[in-house]
C-alpha cells in the first residue's frame, strides 16, 4: 500500500469517526433538550424517552459485539439477526430496562460509546475503511441509527408530525442487507 493509500485510509477513518461523534452528540442534545415528563411518559408511538435511550443504547452493545466477534475472526451473529424478530427484541429490550433509573440508562448509552471507540482504536484504518468492510458496515449503521433516532425526537419537539426518513430502518437492516 503506498503513502498516499494510508493517508488516504486515515483521512477516510477520521471523518466517519467525525460523523460518529456528530450524530451522537446531536442524539444526546435532543435528548437533554427534552423535558421530565417525556422520560417516563410516552413520546414518541408508544415509546417514553427513557425506552428510547435504553434501545439506542442496547443497539449499540449488540454492535460493539459484533466488532469484537469480527476481531476474534468470527462472523458476528448479529449479521444473521432475523429481521423479522426485531419488533420483539425491541420490546423485550425495553421492558428489560423499564424498572432502571433514566439518568443510569444514559449512563449505559455514554459508556457504550466509550466501549465502541475502545474497540474501534484496536482495528486498523485499512480494514475500517475498505469498501464494504464488515466494521464500516457496523459503524454506519450505529450513525444511521443516531441519526434516525434524534430526527424523531427534534421532530416531537418541534410539534411536526413525523421526523424525515434517514436510512435503514434499524441496524440490523443495514448489515443483514450488506453482508
Amino acid at each position: 500500500m503506498s503513502d498516499d493509500d494510508v493517508r488516504s485510509r486515515a483521512d477516510e477513518r477520521r471523518r466517519l469517526m467525525a460523523e460518529l461523534e456528530l450524530e451522537r452528540n446531536q442524539l444526546v442534545r435532543n435528548i437533554e433538550t427534552c423535558r421530565i415528563r417525556d422520560i417516563e411518559g410516552v413520546f414518541i408511538d408508544v415509546w417514553s424517552l427513557k425506552d428510547i435511550v435504553g434501545h439506542v443504547a442496547s443497539w449499540e452493545a449488540e454492535a460493539v459485539t459484533a466488532i469484537r466477534e469480527l476481531r476474534q475472526g468470527r462472523r458476528p451473529a448479529l449479521f444473521d439477526f432475523d429481521g423479522t424478530t426485531t419488533d420483539s427484541w425491541n420490546e423485550d429490550h425495553a421492558e428489560r430496562k423499564r424498572d432502571l433509573n433514566f439518568w443510569s440508562i444514559l449512563e449505559q448509552l455514554k459508556g457504550g460509546r466509550q466501549r465502541l471507540l475502545e474497540e474501534l482504536e484496536a482495528v486498523s484504518d485499512d480494514d475500517l475503511t475498505s469498501p464494504g468492510s464488515p466494521y464500516e458496515v457496523l459503524v454506519r449503521g450505529i450513525i444511521d441509527h443516531d441519526r434516525e433516532h434524534w430526527h424523531q425526537i427534534a421532530a416531537k419537539l418541534a410539534g411536526m408530525a413525523g421526523a424525515r426518513h434517514t436510512g435503514p430502518e434499524s441496524i440490523v437492516d443495514e448489515v443483514t442487507t450488506s453482508s
